[in-house]
């Protein structure tokens, strides 16, 4: 009896080695597939979790400028927060098409804006900047369509005679283009020749003596 139950024991023993190993094994298992299903980071997934709410909301109302302004790193120009760079590329994008749209429709304005800003907000990273639409000589193309475009505008209004709006459209480019030499120097030639009318039509209304004509910076005739 004793011989026998010594086979029993060891046999049962074994048994219980290899159900603890396999249980064991699977416990293991269910852990690492746990491991991999959470997000890396867990602090800063936690905190970009409103952040992403956020963004999400003003992508689907298509406030592309606000959206960038959340995410971006504030150490770090042209970098997204971790973990919101799919969303950066979207807004980024969206403005690209907004800008697009509102260019193919004549709202040169509105278009200038929305290439300037997607410029000012293109990312410093290689591996995202290579998912943006255009590159970034493609987005000055653009913007500095607008400005000519505008810049013929205020020279229509200008030749009618229509000077204050001329002078509106010329500022609407410095607007998103600061650097625009043409649209302030007609700007600045404009504003003269304005004030000098309003001061000969006050003068004529007073029923005073006309006075000196323009002199030859202020008459000089806007060209492109």
């Amino acid at each position: 009896m004793r011989g026998t139950c010594g086979p029993i024991i060891l046999l049962l023993a074994l048994t219980g080695m290899v159900s603890c190993s396999s249980q064991d094994k699977v416990l293991v298992d269910s852990a690492d597939e746990k491991l991999q299903q959470t997000p890396p980071l867990r602090n800063n997934y936690q905190q970009a979790s409103p952040l992403r709410k956020k963004v999400a909301s003003l992508l689907e109302k298509r406030n592309y400028r606000r959206a960038i302004e959340l995410m971006g790193d504030r150490n770090q120009l042209n970098r997204p927060v971790a973990g919101m760079e799919k969303e950066y590329i979207l807004a980024v994008n969206g403005l690209l098409d907004a800008g697009e749209v509102a260019l193919n429709r004549g709202d040169y304005a509105v278009a200038g804006h929305a290439f300037k800003w997607a410029l000012d907000a293109y990312p410093a990273e290689p591996s995202l900047r290579r998912k943006i639409r255009w590159n970034p000589k493609k987005v000055k193309t653009q913007m500095e369509t607008c400005s000519n475009r505008l810049m013929d505008q205020g020279l229509q209004e200008y030749r009618r005679g229509d000077l204050e709006n001329a002078i509106r459209t010329w500022k609407g480019i410095v607007a998103f283009n600061a650097g625009h030499k043409e649209a302030r120097k007609a700007i600045e030639t404009a504003t003269i020749q304005m004030r000098s009318l309003r001061n000969l039509d006050t003068v004529v209304s007073k029923g005073g003596n006309q006075p000196r004509s323009l002199d030859k910076a202020e008459s000089r005739p806007l060209t492109r």
